[in-house]
């Protein structure tokens, strides 16, 4: 039963991830400014979306204790991607542009989120084995 809440909040995590770059707080290439090093870094951002809400749809089903804990590393390892690649990847450096204020400060904030519910996730998992 955990492993379906966790499942289903993390999916609605990842969803978030994959449309805040491009229809909730677009990047400057996606607001008629510009494409620039931003709009890479949402390229990238939309597809661990998808990896946190395709690992999260399988925790949400998952039967066991092993698949649960090797999905929630998988959004564990998502999570850290998603607040790794704005650095790694680059985006604007002017507060004036709309990623600087808006988009990778949201998903700095999921990103945290996803890897606090993953963590939570796992550990749970653990515990069950225990008992």
């Amino acid at each position: 039963m955990i492993n379906w809440k966790f499942g289903i909040i993390l999916f609605f995590m990842g969803l978030m991830v994959l449309l805040v770059p491009r229809y909730i707080l677009p990047v400057c290439g996606y607001q008629g400014f510009e494409p620039m090093t931003c709009t890479q870094t949402a390229i990238a951002e939309m597809f661990m979306g998808f990896v946190v809400m395709t690992a999260s749809a399988g925790m949400a089903f998952s039967k066991g204790r092993q698949p649960l804990r090797w999905l929630s590393l998988t959004t564990l390892a998502a999570g850290i991607s998603v607040i790794w690649i704005p650095e790694a990847i680059g985006h604007c450096h002017s507060t004036r542009m709309p990623c600087n204020y808006g988009t990778v400060p949201v998903l700095r904030l999921l990103g945290v989120l996803i890897i606090l519910l993953s963590l939570a996730s796992s550990l749970l998992s653990l515990k069950k084995e225990r008992d």
